[in-house]
C-alpha cells in the first residue's frame, strides 16, 4: 500500500510517502518533499504548481492521499492561501482526498507509536498523517 500525507502550512505543501510492505515502512516521497506557491496571484505561478503537483501523482502511483485538517475560522484560522493550495491538490489527484483531524491522530499515537520516521524534521506532520493512513 502507497500513502501520501500532506501537511500545508502557511504557503507550503509539505509531502510524505509511505510504503508499506508486510510490517515494513519504506519512505517513498521521492524528490518532492515541499512545494511552495510564493505568489498565489501570479496565474503562471498557480498553474506551474498544480502541474508539479499533477506530474508527482502521476509518476507515484498512491493508493490514499490524506491532508492533515486545519481551522477553517477563529483565531487560528489557516491562511487563504493554503486552502488554495488544498483545491489545487484535490483537483490533480485522480482519487479523493480526505482529511484527517489532528484530534484523529492524537487519539491514535495514544494508542500507537509511530514506526517509521521522516527524512526531515519539518515533513514530521505529514509522517505521521501517511504513517496513520497506512497503519490503519
Amino acid at each position: 500500500m502507497r500513502v501520501l500525507g500532506i501537511d500545508i502550512s502557511g504557503k507550503s505543501a509539505i509531502f510524505c510517502g509511505i510504503e508499506k510492505s508486510g510490517d515494513d515502512f519504506l519512505d517513498i516521497t521521492g524528490s518532492l518533499k515541499k512545494l511552495d506557491l510564493k505568489n498565489d496571484e501570479d496565474c503562471t505561478e498557480v498553474r506551474e504548481f498544480a502541474e508539479i503537483v499533477r506530474s508527482y501523482f502521476d509518476e507515484s502511483h498512491f493508493n490514499s492521499v490524506a491532508i492533515l485538517k486545519r481551522s477553517k475560522n477563529g483565531q487560528f484560522a489557516s491562511s487563504p492561501i493554503s486552502f488554495k493550495i488544498e483545491g489545487l491538490i484535490q483537483i490533480n489527484s485522480s482519487m479523493n482526498v480526505v482529511f484527517i483531524a489532528p484530534a484523529t491522530l492524537t487519539a491514535f499515537y495514544k494508542k500507537y507509536t509511530l514506526g517509521f520516521s521522516a527524512q526531515f524534521a519539518y515533513q514530521s506532520k505529514a509522517a505521521n498523517l501517511a504513517f496513520y493512513l497506512a497503519a490503519k
